[in-house]
């Protein structure tokens, strides 16, 4: 325990000295050399909050000998590069505020304004994938009122960063911790008619059993807990870089819930909904998933994942998602990206 402690507070260390050593720069060079001298730094960051083996891992669970090994490699690269550009442009947010909507093209609207005129607010049900931070950011300077439900490290100097920085963001955080209060804070945020961000894909410790590519997870049930209480919508929506360069903004249609009137059904079958709704869109675009919120074994069940995707409007219940799971109203939440999992011991 002491031994974590130690490496917990080493990583928000190094993470802050980034953080600070990039905001300096970004202020006072112009872009071309912020990127040739900053891109070989934060490259060499990346290598490690990304680990290449971790994600190697995962992706030979998934696709076992259907990929070479080359191609799981490159694959991972790939990955730790989308990582460099999302991290560069929220950099790059901080010395311009309008950097977001510069390079950012927003799909789907009309599903967005769909769902707030039902005057319940709005989950926003993302994951880990793209540059899930700006998300908040370009609809925050669209005019909405945005919040991102984060797990925050308890290091005192790390919330203070957060607190000062955020506001180039144009969203809020709710910190998930403690949980009840993260749960009067949603509820009340939806009241007002506001979005709240919800990333999904925290698949290494929860109360419903889910299968993500053939493989059994345990999935946290906070946000769909949340939306069956708030009856609020929940819209899927996320930001991925297309292959110009810049981001697409999709905001895809609500996903009606299945509601049968047990409580505890409900929550594990729409659940288990979503984490198929993960695998179609972490399948539609897996290099842009980070593949580190989850942990798959080598073994897994006898199904072959589906890698040809639709979208959200296609998730009917699977024969099993009925079975009554122990689920009750208090609801999980997510883990911030730059918090405990990163600085981990790894498993052998």
């Amino acid at each position: 325990m002491k031994l974590r402690i130690e490496h917990q507070h080493l990583g928000n260390r190094i993470c802050e000295m980034v953080f600070f050593f990039l905001y300096g720069l970004v202020r006072v060079l112009p872009l071309s050399l912020f990127h040739r001298m900053a891109g070989p730094f934060l490259h060499v960051f990346i290598r490690f909050a990304i680990p290449r083996k971790r994600v190697v891992r995962n992706l030979s669970a998934v696709f076992g000998r259907s990929y070479s090994g080359a191609t799981k490699d490159g694959l991972a690269r790939g990955i730790q590069e989308h990582f460099f550009r999302n991290l560069f442009d929220c950099m790059l947010q901080l010395a311009d505020d309008q950097h977001a909507m510069k390079i950012v093209h927003i799909e789907g609207k009309e599903h967005l304004e769909s769902a707030l005129r039902k005057g319940k607010g709005i989950i926003a049900f993302g994951a880990h994938i793209g540059n899930f931070v700006l998300l908040g950011t370009c609809l925050g300077l669209n005019g909405h009122r945005f919040h991102t439900l984060f797990r925050i490290p308890s290091d005192k100097r790390i919330q203070k960063l957060i607190a000062t920085f955020l506001p180039n963001y144009h969203q809020s955080v709710i910190p998930s911790r403690p949980a009840r209060s993260a749960v009067t804070k949603v509820l009340a945020a939806l009241k007002r008619n506001e979005i709240v961000h919800i990333l999904g894909d925290n698949l290494k410790n929860g109360r419903v059993d889910a299968l993500l590519f053939g493989h059994q997870v345990p999935s946290p049930r906070g946000p769909i807990s949340l939306a069956l209480r708030s009856e609020a919508p929940v819209v899927p929506m996320y930001l991925v870089r297309n292959y110009g360069g810049d981001m697409n903004l999709i905001i895809e249609p609500e996903i009606e819930l299945v509601r049968s009137g047990s409580l505890g059904e409900d929550i594990a079958t729409n659940t288990r909904r979503m984490v198929r709704y993960l695998e179609c869109l972490i399948g539609k675009y897996p290099d842009q998933w980070n593949w580190l919120t989850v942990r798959l074994n080598k073994h897994h069940l006898d199904l072959t994942p589906d890698m040809n995707v639709s979208d959200s409007s296609n998730l009917d219940p699977l024969p099993g998602d009925s079975k009554k799971d122990a689920a009750d109203e208090e609801g999980q939440t997510c883990d911030f990206i730059l918090g405990r999992h990163r600085w981990k011991k790894r498993a052998v």
